[in-house]
């Protein structure tokens, strides 16, 4: 038999021996869950790292449209094709990288946001093209109403795709939190035991259930900081996008030279103007403007000197007409003017006013400068197109007279009267 001494002292040692083996398969245990959760949640991190890269390759792509706008040609020719192969290998390396972390609802999310960027890819392509074949308006109309309006909810959708990410974080931080709970549970109670059998036990205990609570709380706040730090990156980005979007539409509309509405703004003023003589027979009228022998102004004193008196122009023009008015270059030294709510015979005055303060002008260190007007006003079944010719043959009309003079083209609609 056993000596009772030995039995207690066996029996004791086994207890022990128990309570060390169950302390550390708890710690084991405990570990494994808070491995899981470190993976999760680098998982998630990595996530949102891609979703930032498309984002940031989607924002240099929209920068790189815009750049083509001030460059030429010749940049065009040879960056164009290299720029968008360049963005699209990236854009593509990045998806493959992505979507297979993706939930279904995320992937979702991902096949809109794919249709949107082929959509915007092959008008990326259209517009180069339009660029090279010296198609400015036309490109510029694709970047503005096209390419434009499709990158914001692109944006918006790589916005979701964070937003969905911080969510399963938020979980993945609620599981790492219960496990620690449950851990921190499980280290008390073998703590409050081992205490009657050996204070050593208690506290390895205490001391890993401390270290773990410790890095749980530190991992949750830099997660809590990444998250904050990469929404506040997208949100400035769609931020500076949608301001370089204003810029590059401001542009687009305004001729580089006077500052007045390029031809572009102005066909849309007169659609516009057009739709509302439909709508509420409120009439229109335009001037068409040229100055006349302005190639001699070139020829004579340099371009330096005909871009000045076209500034100078530029701001008679616009001091001239009314409020409600709207002033274009038309094209080269021609420029048209639109006047709004108004009848054929209120066009002569203001034509006339403006020609005298065009031949009134000093112009040093040019001769004087005159101008030659044509006038009309829309009539019923009448085009924009044809309206425009009207004006253009009054023009022509007062240059074969002599030029320096306004005349106004009369077409009397019976159904006026």
């Amino acid at each position: 038999m056993f000596h009772p001494t030995r039995l207690l002292i066996s029996g004791f040692a086994i207890v022990i021996l128990m309570l060390v083996t169950l302390a550390f398969v708890a710690f084991h245990s405990s570990g494994g869950g808070t491995a899981e959760v470190n993976r999760e949640v680098a998982r998630q991190i990595e996530k949102i790292n891609l979703i930032n890269e498309l984002s940031t390759i989607i924002h240099d792509r929209t920068r790189f449209m815009q750049s083509m706008l001030l460059h030429d040609e010749e940049f065009i020719e040879q960056e164009s094709l290299p720029g968008f192969n360049r963005l699209g290998g990236a854009y593509r390396e990045t998806h493959q990288r992505l979507v297979p972390m993706l939930a279904p609802r995320e992937r979702e999310i991902m096949n809109a946001i794919d249709r949107l960027d082929r959509d915007i890819s092959d008008l990326n392509r259209q517009v180069s093209v339009l660029f090279l074949n010296g198609s400015r308006d036309e490109a510029s109309r694709i970047l503005l109403q096209e390419v434009l309006p499709k990158t914001e909810p692109l944006l918006l959708y790589l916005s979701e795709l964070t937003q969905a990410q911080r969510m399963d974080l938020q979980k993945a931080l609620l599981l790492a939190t219960q496990d620690a709970e449950a851990g921190r549970s499980q280290v008390v109670i073998f703590s409050i035991v081992a205490v009657i059998i050996s204070l050593a036990v208690t506290f390895v205990a205490i001391w890993y259930g401390h270290k773990l609570s410790g890095q749980l709380q530190e991992m949750n706040n830099y997660l809590e900081q990444k998250i904050y730090e990469r929404t506040e990156s997208l949100l400035d980005t769609q931020k500076e996008l949608i301001e370089d979007n204003n810029e590059l539409t401001r542009m687009a509309l305004t001729d580089s030279l006077t500052g007045l509405s390029n031809r572009m703004h102005m066909n849309q003023i007169l659609h516009k103007e057009f739709a509302r003589f439909e709508r509420h027979n409120q009439r229109f009228g335009i001037i068409m403007l040229d100055i006349d022998h302005f190639k001699q102004v070139n020829d004579s004193y340099g371009h330096d000197t005909g871009d000045t008196v076209l500034k100078k122009l530029a701001k008679i023009f616009e001091g001239a007409i009314r409020a409600s008015d709207f002033v274009a270059r038309w094209g080269g030294e021609e420029f048209l003017i639109c006047c709004t709510t108004i009848e054929e015979g209120d066009l002569l005055p203001i034509a006339e006013t403006i020609r005298q303060l065009v031949a009134n002008t000093d112009y040093e260190p040019s001769a004087n400068i005159t101008a030659s007007l044509g006038c009309a006003a829309i009539v019923k079944g009448e085009t924009i197109g044809e309206l425009l010719k009207r004006a253009d043959i009054a023009l022509y009309e007062a240059k074969n007279n002599g030029r320096n003079q306004t005349v106004v083209s009369e077409f009397t609609d019976i159904s006026l009267v």
